[in-house]
């Protein structure tokens, strides 16, 4: 029983830390461009803009 109540424990304040470091983080969660199964609805130059922006190699 200790077992469990300890690591119950160990799961919460893991996620505690996860919630608190996204919320001193100050960025919003974001998703894939197009969802899962969905098509990207973002055409080429406004990808590669939007990665610049968040500081991530747009590649070629």
């Amino acid at each position: 029983m200790q077992t469990f109540i300890a690591t119950a424990l160990l799961i919460g304040l893991l996620m505690s830390a996860m919630a608190l470091g996204l919320m001193l983080r100050g960025r919003a969660l974001q998703g894939s461009c197009g969802g899962t199964g969905q098509s990207c609805e973002c055409n080429e130059t406004k990808r590669k803009k939007c990665l610049a922006a968040n500081g991530q190699d747009p590649g070629e």
